[in-house]
């Protein structure tokens, strides 16, 4: 009995936002391509900035920074300090990216490569290597929403069923409603989000420490050292948090989504407005990060089997069943959410830029709403897709997924410098994207992440984004053809 009451929330809040996600698609049943895809480039600000806000609140809030902070230690708190960095960059260039989009009606992150440089070619390739990308991170949405499911329920509800379950209803609101339905049902996320982290990260610590500066000195009394760099690591050092940020501050608005994200935005001042804005959503995860040093505290003579649980476990343990349903539902939600976004995504670069552009070798002849409904299937077969590696081959996007955020990282010089440098050309963004990614891959799948050098540790992301920017820049100033449209 005592699960039940746990398991009826979950369900109401999974059911709830998959019906709220449905209405903008139920009540415009004639909804046209662009307002599927880019909600019809008309969100205003805090529509937009809720949009951009989900990124922020995905799984890894709930599993990842508590998880971080249990197991690592000061490492954890670089997390604070790339979203600051993030936006200053997010505050220059998605203003651009915004009016490139509205001039000339563009969808995905493709079709942005493809204009500038005049190259459906180097379009499709980003678009291929943007989905590879792309879809070990819908899969560990997918994970993360089965692990925390199966724990808030007590287990009464296995994982696979959990996902199942969440990411058909998933599936069925972002092919009626698109855009709009992940707009709608991204606001209810993120109030509730905000309010569990902030709600946690204070109770918790003063009802086992007496507050969080007692928590903090208790924590360096029992594992002295554990809060600075390296922490609870070898390797974690400052050398290596300092080209951290530089990688994810760089590649925070590289992946494919944000792209589109942006497109939605009704004018340019909608992102530049979002970018100073948004580091007050990112100030709100350090509330999980003092959830994990907690439960470094109160596990430290039962270690938690598995450090990613530590925010759920201390929910578990600190309060009625049915507070951990709410716990469970609002986890379910940050992977719900974003997984809308991806997927919608993901369909559109494989229905617009590789299989449109690419397969079929044009898209002369090809209606918008072809193109939709291209989209709208490739929604059920990724789901599918999706549902299937993650029960049967949780392991095989394992690579894929490591390598992600230093992948997308890699656009970073041929979309800014794209946009920006007038010299920039064609054969520069090929030759850089191609060592970036080959450097990448190489190192990660190496195990050399991160990387020994001089007494420090260096990103391997950032080794293969220095060799990017070196080759394009001097590719770009023997090139005189090919040269970008500043346009």
């Amino acid at each position: 009995m005592e699960a039940m009451s746990a398991l009826v929330i979950l369900f109401v809040f999974i059911i709830g936002i998959a019906v709220l996600g449905a209405i903008p698609g139920l009540k415009d049943k004639h909804m046209n391509a662009e307002n599927w895809a880019v909600g019809g480039r008309n969100f205003g600000r805090w529509l937009n900035w809720f949009i951009m806000a989900g990124e922020v609140y995905t799984a890894f809030a709930f599993l990842g920074a508590s998880g971080w902070a249990y197991a690592k230690g000061g490492p954890t708190f670089y997390i604070l300090g790339y979203g600051a960095l993030a936006y200053v960059v997010g505050y220059h260039i998605l203003p651009r990216v915004c009016q490139y989009g509205h001039r000339h009606q563009l969808v995905t992150q493709g079709d942005l490569v493809e204009y500038l440089y005049d190259s459906r070619p180097l379009g499709i390739l980003v678009s291929c290597i943007g989905v590879a990308f792309l879809l070990p991170y819908l899969q560990l949405q997918l994970t993360a929403l089965g692990l925390i499911v199966e724990v808030t329920s007590l287990g009464a509800i296995p994982r696979v069923y959990a996902m199942v379950i969440a990411f058909v209803m998933v599936a069925l609101f972002v092919f009626l409603s698109g855009l709009k339905g992940v707009a709608s049902t991204a606001v209810v996320k993120d109030v509730m989000m905000m309010g569990s982290m902030l709600f946690f990260g204070l109770y918790l610590p003063y009802h086992y420490c007496g507050g969080i500066g007692e928590m903090f000195a208790q924590v360096e009394a029992m594992k002295p050292g554990f809060m600075m760099f390296p922490g609870g690591t070898g390797n974690l050092d400052i050398i290596w948090a300092m080209t951290t940020l530089v990688v994810m501050a760089a590649g925070f608005y590289m992946w494919p989504h944000f792209s589109t994200n942006t497109f939605s935005a009704k004018d340019p001042d909608v992102p530049r407005h979002n970018a100073v804005w948004l580091p007050v959503c990112h100030l709100f995860l350090i509330f999980p990060m003092i959830v994990g040093f907690t439960a470094v505290l109160v596990y430290a003579d039962n270690p938690i089997p598995v450090a990613d649980m530590a925010f759920l476990y201390m929910v578990k343990d600190s309060f009625p069943v049915w507070v951990l349903g709410i716990i469970g539902g609002a986890g379910a939600l940050a992977c719900m959410i974003p997984a809308a976004d991806l997927l919608l995504s993901t369909s559109l670069l494989i229905s617009r830029n590789i299989y449109i552009k690419g397969l079929r070798r044009g898209d002369e002849g090809i209606s918008p709403e072809h193109m939709k409904r291209t989209a709208r299937y490739l929604i059920l077969i990724l789901t599918a897709a999706a549902l299937y590696l993650s029960i049967f081959h949780s392991n095989l996007l394992v690579n894929l997924l490591l390598t992600g955020y230093s992948g997308v990282t890699q656009f970073f010089p041929l979309l800014v410098l794209g946009m920006f440098w007038k010299q920039a050309s064609k054969k520069a963004a090929l030759c850089g994207l191609v060592v970036g990614e080959v450097l990448v891959f190489y190192l990660m799948l190496n195990q050399m992440d991160p990387l020994p050098v001089l007494g420090g540790h260096f990103n391997a992301g950032f080794i293969a984004l220095a060799a990017n920017f070196v080759v394009f820049v001097l590719v770009s100033a023997v090139t005189k053809n090919g040269k970008t449209r500043l346009v």
